[in-house]
């Protein structure tokens, strides 16, 4: 079912009926971060989150709602199999997995995120004196970082399909004489 324009309800789609809704802006968001260097020891951490933005969850639309019969194969949203119309009486948000005809968008597929995220975590430790004196330097450090480190949201949809993100890894040591 769909709403037109005038707020009834139709079984009909209809792009005369199309109205924008949703704002990708987010109400609210931001960037938390906190270091702490104690006795050689570094960690700092570095936080993002944000708030209120409306989304078009195109897993649901591409992967749950919309899949081809030739894509039913495929590793798939589980929700394509699980969260669907199975049975008469069924109330769900999802059509019938047999059901071949493409669903157009709408905004049942807009959702609001709402995301906390710990871009990125810094580790080291710093040697000053005793066995590096002996070595012959005045400093030795170890460092590790990560990127993307975890992401908490509100919605469940594919990362990395239109634009890929990546969790990187670094670890270095520097010395000096």
């Amino acid at each position: 079912m769909f709403y037109a324009k005038d707020g009834s309800y139709t079984y009909d789609f209809s792009y005369d009926d199309e109205v924008i809704c949703g704002n990708t802006r987010p109400d609210v968001e931001g960037v938390i971060g906190s270091s702490l260097n104690w006795k050689g020891f570094s960690v700092s951490l570095n936080f993002r989150y944000q708030m209120g933005a409306d989304v078009f969850n195109e897993a649901l639309y591409n992967k749950v709602e919309n899949i081809s019969r030739n894509d039913l194969n495929k590793n798939q949203d589980k929700r394509a199999l699980y969260e669907r119309w199975q049975e008469v009486g069924d109330i769900v948000h999802f059509k019938d997995i047999a059901s071949a005809e493409t669903t157009p968008m709408s905004s049942r597929f807009v959702q609001e995120e709402n995301v906390l995220t710990l871009e990125s975590i810094y580790v080291g430790y710093e040697f000053y004196d005793g066995w590096i004196k002996k070595i012959g330097l005045s400093s030795l450090k170890i460092q590790a970082s990560m990127r993307d480190v975890f992401r908490a949201s509100t919605i469940r949809s594919e990362r990395g399909i239109a634009y890929p993100f990546a969790r990187s890894m670094e670890a270095g040591l520097s010395f000096n004489f």
